[in-house]
């Protein structure tokens, strides 16, 4: 495994990386911190691909967009912030495994759920150690091995000074008014969060181990190819042992629930589209009552879809009948998400767009 000289500069960098990110959420900070640092991230994982000539491919910009409008606005608000966070993190993992070109398919196919697999577990942990070989020049010539022993030999004297100039600061600052008035505040904090802050520099080394790990896998294709195509299709072909009829009638039936469901509560449902309020209900009531519910069978009709897909001896694609009934669950799946999100809409229109609301 051979490491280029601008890989140990970006191992370097990544320590940054990994105690910004433990920094947000260990640290006091304000919601911006995330903001800032999905910001810095982006820009991280682009200047190494700058440097190493890799362009990104042209879906990972799509993904791109994706992490910066869920990231940037956590500065100002935030619906669901742990779900909103896990679904950050994931994105940028994956962002950053599409950006190297290195998605099973080369770009988002059926296999997503693979790559994702890829992103946040395989690739990182997989190329676990790299940044450590990167630091101490592992791979690279003899004078470049030797720089970078040099390089990691003075971060670690960094590292081993912290807790010697914890102690001597203070001393000094109190043994002299003219170097207090120099050192300011900075002997004072080194004193009170040493403790914070040598914790986070523990926790920042495996967390930037993992973040470079994805970065330099992705680059490299190092763990990158342990998961083929090829093999996932010939699984997927054993999986295949519903009969189509079989889930057709299922899904035909589903979908004729679905109908009957709205055809009676049409009135009910499809008011918020022209804006009318139900008799007997407040714009709150109307607003919570169902809403949780039809998410929830979105979900789980999505889950169905999915394993329509995935059990049916043929696909959609090849038989006629399924893709019929597909697309009209799909559908059907989608109205009932519009009706959730139209009541929701008509409260918001009433009575504004508030930070809890």
């Amino acid at each position: 495994m051979y490491m280029e000289k601008e890989d140990r500069l970006m191992a370097i960098l990544y320590l940054l990386v990994g105690y910004a990110f433990v920094y947000v959420f260990t640290g006091v900070c304000e919601a911006y911190a995330l903001s800032l640092f999905t910001a810095f991230y982006t820009v991280v994982v682009l200047l190494y691909l700058r440097f190493r000539e890799k362009r990104p491919s042209g879906e990972s910009w799509f993904w791109l967009a994706v992490l910066l409008a869920m990231g940037i606005p956590f500065a100002f608000w935030s619906v669901f912030p742990v779900l909103q966070i896990l679904g950050m993190i994931t994105v940028a993992a994956y962002w950053t495994l599409s950006a190297c070109g290195r998605l099973l398919d080369g770009r988002t196919s059926e296999w997503v759920f693979f790559d994702g697999w890829n992103a946040m577990a395989a690739v990182p942990f997989g190329n676990f150690g790299c940044q450590f070989r990167a630091l101490l020049g592992t791979g690279a010539s003899d004078g470049e091995e030797r720089k970078g022993r040099g390089g990691l030999a003075v971060l670690l004297g960094f590292l081993l000074v912290i807790p010697v100039l914890v102690v001597i600061l203070p001393l000094l600052s109190r043994a002299d008014a003219g170097f207090e008035q120099l050192a300011g505040d900075l002997a004072h904090y080194m004193e009170q969060h040493f403790l914070s802050v040598f914790l986070r520099i523990l926790l920042a080394i495996p967390v930037s181990c993992y973040l470079y790990g994805l970065i330099f896998g992705g680059i490299s294709g190092r763990g990158t190819d342990r998961i083929r195509t090829g093999r996932l299709q010939e699984m997927g072909e054993t999986m295949r042992i519903l009969p189509d009829t079989a889930v057709c009638t299922a899904l035909l039936i589903l979908c004729g629930v679905y109908v009957l469901f709205m055809g009676i509560q049409g009135s009910y449902l499809f008011s918020a589209f022209a804006g009318n309020l139900p008799e007997d209900f407040t714009y709150a009531e109307y607003a919570r009552r169902g809403f949780f519910e039809l998410c929830q069978i979105g979900v789980w009709n999505l889950l169905l879809l999915g394993c329509a897909s995935l059990f049916s001896r043929s696909r959609s694609t090849e038989h006629r009948g399924l893709c019929v009934v597909t697309v009209l669950l799909a559908m059907l799946n989608l109205l009932l998400i519009l009706t959730a999100m139209s009541k929701l809409g008509m409260y918001i229109c009433v009575y504004g767009l508030t930070v809890n609301r």
